[in-house]
């Protein structure tokens, strides 16, 4: 998260000026852009309840770094096409819509850090809690990586900002989102598969979720902990709920005081 989160923080203002937007309107715009991290607690709390193909994390990791590729992949064509420079030369309406969708681009990307944020740390969490014996060792271990990450991010990004090279940066971005997926894929996050069959009884077993599981033949890909929901609900639907609140937030007072 440090390379990434550092990469596009540090980015958009240099970018929102070379478009001639304005320092009030930046501001803005960065709220939105940095939404997804407090989007954390929801996505803690949908990987938890919620099993994909036996997995509570490995999938919705893989699908984060999905949508993250995405978005850059995105910023890559608008930068690569030449629809930047067209709606530079085209005029302020032309700008605003080309910054919406930078900003839609960056909230996907940041989307993508904050998702593997949360897993990571939901993760070793709980490896503290089965090793006390190893204190904050492993803490000590991912913020030293991160800080390291954004050391290493600010000594290029400044440079290439000035310089305009603004589709360099974005094929930097796009290595460091698409980085983390072969470690993912492969399990380097260890997690025991959960099944139905092997777990909970009666109200508290796994359940599947009907609506994209019909089939029920099906392999039970999709599904829901309906136990730990029920131990845990009043905590998991305030956790839910405040982690929602502040992006959606943004979002609709960002937009609506944009006019």
């Amino acid at each position: 998260s440090g390379g990434v989160m550092t990469l596009l923080w540090s980015v958009g203002l240099p970018l929102f000026k070379e478009l001639g937007i304005d320092a009030a309107r930046q501001q803005l715009y960065t709220t939105v852009i940095i939404s997804p991290y407090a989007l954390k607690p929801f996505i803690g709390v949908t990987s938890d309840l919620f099993i994909v193909w036996g997995y509570n994390k490995r999938y919705w990791a893989i699908l984060s770094i999905f949508i993250g590729f995405v978005g850059c992949i995105a910023l890559l064509l608008l930068y690569h096409t030449g629809a930047a420079s067209a709606a530079v030369e085209s005029g302020p309406t032309s700008v605003r819509h080309l910054a919406d969708l930078i900003v839609i681009c960056f909230f996907a990307m940041n989307l993508e850090g904050a998702t593997l944020d949360i897993l990571g740390e939901g993760k070793y969490s709980e490896l503290m809690r089965l090793h006390p014996q190893s204190g904050s060792s492993i803490i000590s271990f991912k913020f030293v990586w991160s800080l390291i990450g954004t050391i290493v991010t600010q000594t290029y990004v400044g440079p290439l900002s000035d310089a305009g090279w603004f589709h360099v940066l974005f094929w930097i971005a796009l290595f460091l989102l698409a980085a983390p997926f072969y470690p993912t894929w492969q399990g380097w996050i260890p997690e025991t598969k959960r099944s139905p069959e092997t777990e909970g009884e009666g109200e508290d077993r796994l359940v599947r979720v009907s609506w994209c599981c019909n089939n029920r033949s099906s392999k039970q890909w999709f599904l829901f902990d309906r136990g730990l929901f029920r131990k845990k609900k009043i905590p998991f639907v305030a956790i839910a709920l405040s982690g929602l609140a502040a992006p959606l937030l943004s979002t609709v007072s960002t937009y609506f005081d944009l006019g």
